[in-house]
């Protein structure tokens, strides 16, 4: 039996995400068929890959060994479909890229719109995901590229560059009691404040202003998505501080309302690459369009 990449991507995925699930979401699959692959690999090797926990799917050595063969045998794969050129010399093959989950949700979309336009050829395959795991996939070689939110980074054994800077608005449900007109910290810290995981640059700050206000932990609750932030904020639940890009259709549509006050330093969106990989025609055209998104008077390459 020859090892189909298919079955790889999959055991990837699960190593990744600690969960048949999400890989299922995350790849387009039934849960029982990332199932199906992760026992197919272990039928073929003889061996366990994953211990099934409450707390997820767990490595064992055998899938620690299997991982790092995988990632280069991946990788491979991604770069003879893009590095090697096309016939009619158009940029094609797969260019990875992580990002945070905003980024992918509410800024993306449109590179996508743009590359089907001008360059149907590549497919671009995104991956959420924070500083940490971006940066290890970068370094790694399964992804081309990515983008982070920080308001400073520097990795020395990377190219980084800041494209531009992604603005916060502080937002809140129509009826959440807040003085009129501008707010400050100790105003703000009287209400349940919800953010995002541990990581977040800006959601951090937030916590660490009010913090330095006297705000009680438990009125800072953490969540694991900005949809479930919004969500909970439009229902009264507390306030949060967001990208102004993914709550633009709730404040046009009255469900949130913005409101002046403190914010913390608007994040820069850095663009990372490896130094030492030769960039496809793919992943140029790429780079280009996501340099376009946020500068978009920036020459772009078809």
């Amino acid at each position: 039996m020859a090892v189909e990449t298919d079955l790889l991507r999959t055991f990837t995925a699960v190593a990744r995400t600690g969960s048949f699930t999400a890989t299922g979401r995350e790849l387009g699959y039934v849960q029982s068929t990332v199932t199906g692959h992760v026992q197919a690999l272990e039928r073929y090797l003889g061996v366990r890959l994953f211990d099934r926990l409450p707390s997820g799917a767990v490595l064992t050595d055998a899938g620690t060994r299997l991982l790092s063969y995988a990632t280069q045998l991946l990788d491979l794969e991604g770069r003879l479909a893009s590095e090697v050129p096309a016939r009619d010399g158009r940029p094609s093959g797969r260019v990875r890229l992580v990002a945070p989950e905003s980024v992918c949700a509410y800024r993306l979309p449109a590179v996508l719109g743009k590359l089907r336009l001008i360059a149907p050829q590549i497919r671009l395959s995104l991956a959420p995901g924070g500083t940490a795991q971006a940066l290890q996939a970068v370094r790694a070689g399964t992804a081309e590229a990515a983008l982070l939110l920080e308001p400073d980074m520097s990795a020395v054994d990377l190219h980084l560059e800041v494209l531009g800077a992604e603005e916060l608005t502080i937002v809140a449900g129509p009826d959440l009691d807040l003085p009129a007109g501008a707010v400050t910290w100790a105003q703000l810290a009287e209400h349940d404040v919800l953010l995002l995981e541990d990581g977040c640059s800006y959601s951090d700050q937030v916590a660490r202003s009010l913090f330095a206000v006297g705000q009680p932990d438990f009125r800072r609750v953490r969540f694991g998505s900005i949809e479930a932030v919004k969500r909970c904020v439009a229902a009264g639940l507390g306030w949060a501080v967001l990208p102004t890009a993914t709550a633009g259709a709730e404040l046009r549509a009255g469900e949130l309302i913005a409101v002046p006050g403190p914010l913390p330093p608007a994040p820069s969106v850095h663009l990372v690459t490896h130094p030492d990989r030769t960039l496809s025609a793919g992943t140029t055209v790429v780079l280009d369009q996501l340099r376009a998104l946020w500068n978009p008077g920036s020459p772009q390459e078809p």
